[in-house]
């Protein structure tokens, strides 16, 4: 028991003066978990007061690196050391309370990285540069087994001298630090270069002689396919090869210890006919890529169809995509290839078409559900037909001329649209319907006089006048949305009959046709201002005005009673004609009334 109490006493205390440091202290760092790493290897710090939001830094103030932190709480912190320079260094905690004092650490130099080798070759001598990261603290650099003197270091750059002892050929360059090693595949070796290739043209069986520089050891292929060694001879500025029996047209390469490359700028071209076997489209229009399979395309210089020459672009030594040119005329044409080495023509004729012209309808004017016949020029491989955007099947055709089709139930007046893959053409069509009649213009005339109809499908219509058993006469114009006609003599007041192919209709609004008054007879024949004179005749219903002195007089005030007119006498009237007006005129009494006092 005794023994318990001081302990119990120094755990109190410590707990004591932990409390102490988390008020308003700085952080203080007591512990790293290594005291060496390598850069990206984790680290643990150990310490008091490292708060919400501490961060920690490598090195001195004035070039600190700060590290990435993972995780941490008020007494460890757990990161990865930064990218800081190697060798001795500092590390330190900062909280919004202060820094804490530095401890000791030690960055391990990483083994060097290499970011490039250039160049990748060289004859002996030449220098090459080394680029990458932690390239110091070198312990030696060899070209296999050479020795290789250093021009120049950094830890990002090496300047180093190809042995003078070394032969042609690959090597490993390796460079070896305290950090590790690192090594690189190195050729020793100019790199070969082609300043001529000559003859440019040839056949297989033949030499062909390469002009430059490093060629020695150099193995050539033509378009890829690799020369017979036994049939080449190779100095260091020629080579001389001869031409396999299977080549083909295209670049000259060397190759030297498989990694050094020399190509030609010219093409070596071997010439052999073309020959074409067959085409993957019968039939096209002018743009369409047609596909021409064969034998020896890729050296054709040129192709045509129709005798036109078409733009084309080589795919392979079988095949040719060819664009088909715009031809002037619809038909059959051939498809010929020509190079150097000579020309083929395809023995399936090629069928070109142009888009749909000219297109005329019989009849123009049609009923709903009847047939309907589509000409015009170039109606080949017609794929869709409408009728006022209404698409319909063809019942028919003669390729080439003429399309059977039918005009739907519920087509209306518009277009008839014929397309194919070479394009469109349109032709309007009247669907005829019952006519439709919107304005009488005027409502009144007189028998003879024009007048205008207004509405649609009007075009060839017959109009009928109410009363009258004959088709009014044409007034000068005939069209569907307007027709011009003559008031019929026997015209009476009513709504107009018209009837086309469609149907017939009789019009919402009336028509009046006005005609002069016809005075019969007046009587009293005397009379005195404020007297009542009845008139008897005909149309007295459509008067408008009465008037006497022949005409001159004040409008008189009238009534009509039955078949009659009674008028009377105006204040200011005298002796004279009695005369009645409506919209056709103004009539006259052939004898005078006599006006007493």
């Amino acid at each position: 028991m005794k023994s318990a109490l001081p302990l119990l006493f120094s755990f109190l205390i410590l707990i004591g003066l932990a409390g102490c440091r988390v008020q308003n202290n700085p952080p203080e760092l007591t512990r790293l978990s290594v005291k060496q790493a390598y850069i990206g290897d984790g680290l643990i710090l150990t310490g008091y007061q490292f708060g919400p939001e501490p961060t920690v830094t490598f090195g001195a103030a004035a070039s600190a690196v700060t590290a990435p932190i993972s995780s941490h709480d008020d007494n460890t912190i757990q990161l990865t050391v930064p990218l800081v320079a190697p060798g001795s260094t500092q590390v330190r905690v900062h909280t919004e309370e202060g820094i804490s004092d530095p401890l000791p650490f030690n960055v391990l130099q990483p083994a060097p990285v290499l970011a490039a080798v250039t160049p990748g070759n060289g004859l002996p001598g030449s220098l090459v540069v080394v680029t990458g990261t932690y390239l110091n603290q070198i312990t030696r650099i060899r070209f296999d087994e050479a020795k290789a003197e250093i021009k120049d270091s950094s830890a990002q750059k090496l300047t180093i001298v190809v042995p003078s002892t070394l032969p042609h050929g690959p090597v490993s360059l390796a460079i070896e630090t305290t950090g590790g090693n690192v090594s690189s595949k190195f050729i020793i070796a100019g790199t070969p270069q082609i300043t001529s290739i000559s003859p440019l043209q040839a056949k297989p069986g033949a030499e062909l002689v390469i002009q430059g520089q490093n060629l020695t050891d150099g193995i050539v292929s033509i378009n890829g396919l690799t020369t017979d060694k036994a049939l080449t001879t190779v100095k260091d500025t020629e080579i001389r090869t001869t031409i396999p029996a299977t080549a083909t047209s295209g670049l000259v390469t060397v190759r030297v210890f498989e990694d050094l490359v020399a190509t030609s700028i010219d093409t070596v071209k071997i010439i052999q006919p073309p020959f074409i076997t067959n085409l993957l489209a019968l039939d096209g229009i002018a743009g369409d890529k047609l596909l021409v399979n064969g034998r020896n395309l890729r050296d054709v210089t040129g192709m045509s169809i129709g005798n036109v020459a078409a733009t084309f672009r080589i795919l392979s030594d079988t095949q040719i995509e060819v664009t088909v040119p715009a031809l002037t005329t619809s038909g059959p044409v051939q498809v010929s290839a020509s190079s150097i080495g000579g020309n083929s023509t395809a023995t399936d004729l090629f069928f070109f078409y142009l888009p749909p012209s000219n297109l005329v309808l019989t009849p123009a004017r049609q009923l709903r559900g009847r047939p309907l016949t589509v000409s015009g020029k170039n109606l080949y491989r017609i794929t869709t037909v409408s009728v006022s955007g209404i698409t319909v099947p063809i019942t028919s055709r003669n390729e080439g001329s003429d399309l059977l089709i039918g005009v739907p139930e519920t087509a209306v007046s518009g277009s008839v649209v014929v397309t194919s893959r070479a394009g469109t053409a349109s032709v309007p069509l009247v669907v005829l319907q019952p006519p439709v009649v919107s304005d009488i213009l005027p409502a009144k005339a007189r028998p003879g006089e024009q007048i205008v109809v207004r509405g649609n499908f009007l075009l060839n219509a017959q109009i009928f006048f109410t009363g009258s058993t004959v088709q009014a006469a044409d007034g000068g114009k005939n069209e569907d949305t307007e027709r011009w006609i003559l008031v019929s003599t026997d015209a009476q007041s009513g709504p107009l009959r018209v009837v086309n192919t469609a149907g017939e209709i009789m019009t919402s609004m009336f028509f009046a046709p006005i005609r002069l008054v016809t005075i019969t007879d007046f009587s009293p024949k005397t009379a005195k201002i404020g007297d009542e004179i009845t008139i008897t005749g005909q149309n007295l219903s459509t008067v408008t005005a009465v008037r006497f002195n022949g005409g001159t007089s004040t409008p008189a005030t009238f009534r009509l009673s039955g078949s009659s007119l009674i008028a009377t006498v105006p204040t200011g009237a005298v002796t004279g004609q009695i005369c009645l007006t409506n919209d056709a005129g103004t009539v006259c009494t052939s004898a005078n009334v006599t006006l007493t006092k």
